[in-house]
């Protein structure tokens, strides 16, 4: 029983019907949710001080003092913003893919652009239209929405890429793994891939129940819940590291999170995090492992403790 008095069972029976619901509306062409939107109380100016952030986390973790060439980012949310600082930066074309297409505030949108091309000018001779009103407004940038937009379906169609990036998007593919290894193909000999994952359930059952009761559910069942909707998909760090394995690619992984403790701020190797922290989040795995779903019952309790990542891979 949780802390709300609601049953694991009553929480499965309404998540496995919004997820039918979704998913069959999806199909039947009504690609437009709230995914990637940015809560709308923040500010416009607070939106690009936060999307600057993103960029220089992204350049910070991979290392680079520029990025370069070809780039596609996935799931760019409700906005074009972190791809006009790709562009500023002076890479080729900007890719941006998503299968959803995220409501939009346009008055506050148009306001951001206002704001990115005030501080980065160079940006001006990118400009279709101005002022600019949407991701359609620039040149040099290339929108791509519905399910050949998936990450899962895009990157066997489209390669040559220099860098890759997502952030906190990842883990609601229906099939990670599969576009990891498309991703992989996509790029081109030196070129990046920078993935920040959240690994959490996003408040399934976290909110009422333990913060890894998700691993819980049987894995036909959490299916159920979640295919098809942008919910977690419950892959987690230890098989993303063995398909960038197999692809060949250099990578490390960042620590964002532990489970039981929560951010780890700045990001480090597991092995960097103090001993204490990575001791907690152990004892706190192995105390509740026992419940999880038959598919984790061979993953290891470092891999059922990190709750978030940061990835860099480079193809050699």
């Amino acid at each position: 029983m949780g802390k709300l008095g609601c049953t694991v069972p009553a929480v499965c029976a309404r998540y496995a019907a919004t997820n039918f619901a979704k998913l069959l509306f999806y199909r039947l062409g009504a690609i437009s949710n709230n995914s990637g939107v940015m809560n709308r109380a923040v500010s416009a100016h607070d939106a690009v001080r936060s999307i600057c952030q993103a960029f220089d986390e992204y350049k910070r973790y991979s290392s680079l003092e520029r990025f370069r060439g070809a780039v596609a980012e996935i799931g760019p949310g409700d906005n074009c913003a972190m791809g006009l600082l790709f562009l500023a930066e002076g890479c080729e074309r900007v890719d941006l893919l998503d299968r959803f297409y995220p409501w939009r505030d346009r008055a506050r949108e148009r306001l951001m652009y206002a704001e990115v091309l005030a501080t980065y000018p160079n940006l001006r001779c990118y400009c279709a239209r101005i002022p600019p009103e949407d991701e359609y407004s620039f040149i040099r940038l290339f929108p791509h929405y519905g399910p050949t937009a998936s990450a899962e379906k895009f990157f066997s169609q489209h390669r040559g890429y220099n860098v890759i990036v997502s952030r906190a998007v990842l883990q609601s593919l229906d099939d990670p793994l599969s576009a990891l290894r498309d991703m992989a193909q996509a790029l081109v000999p030196g070129g990046m891939m920078v993935h920040k994952v959240d690994l959490r359930d996003w408040g399934m059952f976290s909110g009422r129940f333990h913060e890894l009761k998700f691993l819980e559910v049987p894995s036909w069942l959490y299916g159920n819940m979640t295919r098809g909707s942008g919910r977690p998909n419950r892959v987690l760090i230890d098989r993303y590291r063995r398909v960038l394995d197999q692809e060949g690619l250099r990578h490390r992984f960042f620590i964002t999170r532990l489970a039981e403790v929560g951010n780890i701020a700045p990001h480090l190797p597991y092995e960097e995090i103090s001993a204490e922290l990575r001791k907690k989040s152990l004892a706190y795995v192995r105390s509740v492992r026992k419940r999880f779903a038959r598919c984790f019952a061979s993953t290891a309790d470092q891999d059922l403790s990190v709750t978030g990542f940061f990835l860099v891979a480079t193809k050699p």
